[in-house]
């Protein structure tokens, strides 16, 4: 073979290759995200809180409305609260009223297709990397105007839309990421572009969170009994992108807690502290925690009406590590159990 047919072979397998990558590994970017337009004064902030909540899409429970907790007035300290997937605004209820007894104000958006009356909806098909990110970017500027100290904490997708925030805002002073879905045991960390890619792409199929016992499996009423596939490419790009952004520089947030739950059945924790030593790296304020692997805690360590749930020994513990070493109050005593 010939030099200019070596080379010839060697230009058309690059591209070959480039193109595989740009079809197969790269994630598109996010389109048509909007600024950051942080509101400055409290009445606005609860206008536009009010709002969003009443924007609610026909079939969705009154009890899974996204909610306002607040004093009458700005306080020193806000709080976002935001769910996971699957779940709605309800899941984060209880523990809202501790932040607000507490002195915050405090405010639980509700994610696009979430929180329908219909526990299989298909209208979860259509939720996108966007849909998240809007969300949480609107509710950062509303916060803004409910305290002068912003804080966003989120569980599983709300984690890992706070670690979104976290890495772009730098109006947010904490961002508080517990279980974030930057990492799936299901799912190799370093294969997560290409299964980003196939949820995009391949046939849609409904995959049940307990395929034994499906719709009469035990949980919330609140909760869905599963999820579509396309839907999970929402998450599956945003947490590669996410990733992504954290090799090449800092979080913008002033603060950041990552919470992990040693016996959760959908988060690798491995791939998740992967992220974490980027941010490190970068010279991000992060600080790590972990609940006792004795205790056993599901996934969904925040919702009161979880079978499994364990709020008397964790709320106290997220409240703490949310808080340290920023807050001067005492933190709550843990439970004994």
């Amino acid at each position: 073979m010939g030099k200019a047919s070596k080379a010839g072979w060697l230009i058309t397998g690059a591209l070959i290759g480039y193109l595989g990558y740009e079809r197969l590994w790269r994630q598109p970017p996010l389109l048509e995200i909007p600024a950051a337009r942080p509101l400055k004064d409290f009445a606005s902030a609860v206008d536009a809180a009010q709002s969003q909540v009443a924007e609610s899409a026909s079939g969705v429970r009154p009890d899974c409305a996204g909610k306002l907790f607040t004093h009458g007035r700005q306080t020193d300290r806000a709080i976002l609260l935001l769910h996971g997937f699957t779940n709605c605004p309800r899941q984060f209820y209880a523990l809202a009223e501790r932040y607000y007894e507490r002195g915050y104000n405090v405010y639980v958006p509700r994610f696009p297709y979430h929180g329908l009356y219909n526990r299989a909806p298909r209208e979860l098909m259509q939720l996108t990397s966007e849909d998240l990110v809007r969300t949480g970017m609107a509710a950062v500027d509303i916060a803004r105007g409910l305290g002068r100290y912003v804080m966003v904490m989120g569980l599983s997708m709300g984690g890992l839309v706070a670690a979104w925030l976290a890495q772009h805002r730098e109006d947010i002073d904490r961002a508080v990421m517990v279980a974030p879905a930057l990492a799936f045991r299901a799912i190799p960390f370093r294969l997560m572009p290409l299964y980003a890619t196939y949820a995009r792409y391949a046939p849609n199929r409904f995959i049940w969170w307990d395929p034994e016992r499906k719709g009469a499996a035990p949980g919330p009423e609140h909760a869905y009994y599963g999820f579509h596939l396309r839907s999970l490419q929402a998450l599956l790009r945003l947490a590669v992108l996410v990733g992504e952004t954290t090799r090449r520089r800092a979080a913008r947030a002033r603060s950041l807690v990552v919470i992990l739950n040693p016996t959760d059945e959908s988060i690798d924790n491995e791939g998740v502290c992967t992220v974490v030593r980027r941010w490190r790296r970068r010279g991000s304020n992060v600080l790590l925690y972990e609940f006792p692997a004795a205790w056993g805690l599901p996934h969904d360590l925040i919702d009161p009406d979880q079978p499994a749930q364990q709020i008397e020994r964790v709320y106290p513990l997220l409240i703490e590590w949310s808080e340290y070493p920023y807050y001067v109050a005492a933190a709550p005593k843990q439970s004994s159990l």
